[in-house]
């Protein structure tokens, strides 16, 4: 049985979000805690779903944070909307209403209505992040997150899923009303931070818990806190690097949040490593 020792959890947060996580990672790793190379299960939503993809892989974490900043990031398709004020609605659909999957349907039934760039084409994006596209044979568990945008059901995709790595990457990205909802078999699925930024408690029963969230969507009724049983360490952005993370879809501030991130993350490092290693 695998073991349920430790869980490193990434939570969604666009660009600068995917950013920020590898930074944290990164200067974890030069502070001397290797959370990718201990976890034994990590679970990935949205931006998270790319980093955990991205980091069981074959690249380093400092091969990945590398990558975030020296500017070669390609550049998202142009999307003529205010994605602040969209993501503000989203919010208080998921907090205010009392049905969680009545919430996400609702969320869905947006996804739904009109596809801004085709599906191959985000795709495409998708699997230009990825270094492998293949879901990893050893070492963590990865576990990636994704919301059906029919009946608001959560689905966690994962190597036993029969599900291509880069469809269950694209799926867990799809902002509704941003990018298309993805579809796989008979079914379009969203972005899993319509049901949390994190879905941490798919980590119940994990002993040590590290949670990087970049971004607080808040979360519908059906989520439950981890079990008092769980050390939970949550690394949120700080000031700085907040404001360095605030045009999250934009690739330009890719390098400054990944920066931002190293900085705290190695901050961390010796903190962390008192709980996850101990």
């Amino acid at each position: 049985m695998p073991s349920k020792e430790r869980a490193l959890v990434l939570g969604g947060g666009g660009i600068t979000g995917i950013a920020w996580e590898t930074g944290v990672l990164a200067g974890l790793a030069r502070g001397g805690l290797d959370v990718v190379a201990s976890a034994d299960v990590i679970i990935g939503t949205s931006a998270g779903a790319t980093v955990a993809a991205q980091i069981t892989s074959s690249m380093s974490v400092s091969a990945l944070y590398r990558r975030q900043i020296d500017g070669t990031l390609a550049r998202e398709p142009d999307i003529d909307l205010n994605v602040s004020e969209l993501i503000a609605r989203f919010s208080r659909i998921m907090t205010s209403e009392p049905d969680a999957l009545h919430a996400r349907k609702t969320i869905g039934a947006l996804a739904l209505e009109r596809d801004r760039v085709f599906e191959a084409e985000r795709r495409a994006i998708i699997e230009n992040r990825l270094p492998s596209h293949t879901w990893p044979v050893r070492g963590a568990d990865l576990r990636l997150t994704a919301i059906d945008a029919h009946t608001g059901m959560l689905r966690v995709f994962d190597a036993r899923s029969g599900v291509d790595l880069v469809d269950a990457v694209a799926a867990s990205c799809a902002i509704a009303v941003v990018w298309p909802a993805v579809t796989i078999a008979d079914t379009r699925y969203m972005d899993g931070s319509f049901r949390s930024a994190t879905n941490e408690d798919l980590a119940q029963g994990f002993r040590r818990v590290i949670v990087l969230q970049p971004m607080n969507l808040g979360t519908t009724s059906d989520v439950r806190p981890l079990s008092a049983s769980s050390d939970v360490h949550v690394v949120r952005p700080d000031e700085a690097a907040i404001a360095a993370m605030t045009a999250f879809l934009d690739p330009a501030a890719a390098a400054d949040s990944a920066r931002e991130g190293y900085r705290q993350g190695y901050g961390e490092a010796t903190r962390l490593a008192r709980m996850w290693c101990s």
